[in-house]
């Protein structure tokens, strides 16, 4: 399939914005790294600094990068891309992402590690994060008006139902505590928001096909009902909607992994790209955590960072593809292997440490020090797995950015 130089020209700069903040997320991976090191920590006064850091690498590993790439995807495929629409979306991102970035130094530091969406509780964090979220809102209002119904415009649809949940809890919590209403506030609308990643992941394994089964839009239309019901009938504040929406993503991410899973199965694995069957073994690791979890340790990070590497590396394999459509230098395959299988090899270690940590106990979004034999040996290798991975990080954008300069110089010797 090819796309016209319009939808490449608008998505271009998508893959820009969401690159670079996949990089910038890699270098606060360093420093969440060194605030957990002994010694380290303290000679770099970085321990008291834990959870802002790790606020900002949440957001943007998950949100500003994948938004970002997803944004891309839908200005490849739009019918018409609108370029006055299209440049009001980047710039809001963009301005989003920057206040987001330096909030810490604009006023009193106060992270608040909710599930989902981290925060920091200050007026210039929250205004970052409403201004990207309205520009990723532009480009799915764009793609749900002059798309059928297909993959894309599914997940549009399901993006603003997540946001639907948001702002009809953000009238219904009642909690004093700013962690309690910010936990309750992100929930719902967090766990809705896994199936926008899940439904783009479908159309990356088998790129560039958009289309949607029959099976897979029933499915998808009864967990968005399901998700609006549980929003409007069920209180916020009460264990059972909390309940309710962990259900929602565990069996209804279920009803649609599977057969996705089915599918990679059945390819013939020499004519599938690397990535995708590094991202098909990354979920079902993820999978397979996510019904061992127990209790709140580090077991629940191992769940989501390997649900969420699955999605990383299906958009890095893409990305890679879309170099030449986009007019950027290409690069050795050799390169683009190596650096798939680093990060892959990486993101293993770093879960199933993460795990085996978990199920010794270790409790998450604290910079402890383990003391005990065993849990030193699993944070050993999460810490191998991690440096690993961040390393394949750094050269993702390293090669990103290569081809980038490489368009430049490009560009002008034709002028």
């Amino acid at each position: 399939m090819s796309f016209s130089a319009l939808n490449i020209s608008a998505a271009r700069s998508w893959l820009i914005l969401a690159s670079t903040a996949l990089g910038f997320s890699a270098l606060l991976a360093i420093l969440l790294v060194f605030s957990r090191a002994p010694v380290v920590q303290d000679v770099l006064g970085l321990k008291s600094l834990f959870h802002t850091i790790l606020v900002l690498h949440v957001n943007f590993a998950v949100l500003v990068w994948l938004l970002s790439f997803i944004g891309s995807i839908w200005l490849l495929y739009s019918s018409n891309p609108l370029a006055r629409l299209n440049g009001w979306a980047l710039k809001l991102c963009v301005t989003g992402a920057v206040l987001m970035m330096f909030s810490p130094l604009l006023g009193e530091i106060k992270p608040i590690m909710s599930n989902y969406v981290p925060v920091i509780d200050s007026p210039i964090f929250f205004l970052g994060l409403f201004l990207f979220s309205l520009g990723i809102s532009l480009l799915a209002w764009q793609t749900l008006r002059d798309r059928s119904w297909d993959l894309l415009r599914f997940s549009a649809l399901t993006w603003f139902v997540s946001l639907l949940v948001l702002l009809y809890h953000a009238f219904q919590v009642k909690a004093a505590e700013p962690s309690v209403f910010f936990e309750a506030l992100f929930w719902g609308a967090g766990h809705v928001l896994q199936f926008v990643y899940v439904l783009i992941l479908w159309l990356v394994w088998r790129w560039p096909n958009p289309e949607f089964s029959k099976w897979g839009k029933q499915i998808i239309m009864l967990i968005l009902a399901f998700a609006i019901g549980v929003t409007l009938f069920l209180d916020p504040n009460g264990l059972v909607s909390r309940e309710a929406f962990t259900s929602l993503m565990r069996w209804g991410m279920l009803l649609l992994l599977i057969p996705m899973l089915w599918w990679w199965f059945c390819q013939p694995k020499k004519e599938l790209d690397a990535s995708v069957t590094a991202s098909a073994l990354l979920m079902m690791l993820g999978v397979i955590i996510g019904f061992l979890i127990r209790d709140d340790s580090v077991i629940v990070t191992a769940h989501y960072h390997a649900t969420n590497a699955a999605v990383t590396v299906a958009f890095m394999g893409l990305a890679y593809r879309l170099l030449n459509e986009f007019g950027f230098r290409g690069i050795s395959s050799k390169w683009l292997a190596a650096q798939i299988s680093l990060y892959t090899i990486g993101m293993f270690l770093y879960v199933l440490g993460m795990a085996s940590s978990g199920w010794l106990g270790v409790p998450r979004k604290t910079a402890m020090i383990v003391d005990d034999s065993l849990e030193r040996v699993s944070m050993g290798i999460m810490g191998l797995g991690g440096a690993i991975s961040i390393i394949a990080t750094l050269i993702f954008i390293g090669l990103i950015a290569y081809a980038f300069v490489g368009h430049k110089k490009m560009v002008k010797e034709l002028k």
